[in-house]
Formats: structure tokens, sequence, C-alpha cells
């Protein structure tokens, strides 16, 4: 596990060695999951986006207050900018590519 602190500031990119870090390891796709729909997801997703990445956000792995909230969110906005999907979908893609080894 890598451990990446965030001094300041909302988003969990931001601000951090997190962008050096994943592209050393030859990352390109960034899956967004967690808490909160509100405002850590959305930040992470834009900040992804606008660093070249493509992002995914399994809406079933997200969550914000209100709870009907996070659904507006996904719809409105964080499905203009990254792809959709669910927890599944994203699992079974993992599994595919196991299975290509």
């Amino acid at each position: 596990d890598r451990v990446v602190r965030r001094l300041h500031g909302l988003s969990p990119i931001a601000g951090t060695d997190v962008d050096a870090l994943l592209r050393n390891l030859g990352c390109r796709t960034l899956i967004v999951t967690g808490v909160s729909a509100n405002v850590a997801v959305p930040a992470a997703v834009f900040d992804a986006v606008n660093l070249g990445y493509t992002a995914v956000v399994p809406a079933d792995a997200i969550a914000g207050v209100p709870a009907d909230y996070t659904a507006a969110m996904i719809r409105n906005t964080l499905a203009l900018v990254a792809t959709v999907t669910t927890a599944d979908a994203v699992l079974d893609c993992f599994e595919r590519a196991r299975s290509r080894r």
C-alpha cells in the first residue's frame, strides 16, 4: 500500500503526489469510489480528467448526503465527464483481465 498525505484542500488529488505516483505506475484510468458525492468524489473526478486520466465511477460505490443527491450528482454532473458503471461491472473487467494472463 502507498500512503499519500493531503495537507490541505478538498481534493484527494490536487496538492498531493498522487498524480506523479500514478503516472510512475503507468496508470491511465482512475476508478473513483467513496464518500462524499457532495465534495470529494466530484473533486477527484474533475482533477483526474483535467490531468488526462479516464475517470470511472461505479455509481453503487459512492455516497452522499442527502441520499437522493448522489443520484442527481451522478446523472447531472459526473456522467458528463466520467464513465458511470457499477462495482460489479468493474470487478468483471478485472476478472476478465486476470483470466487473459
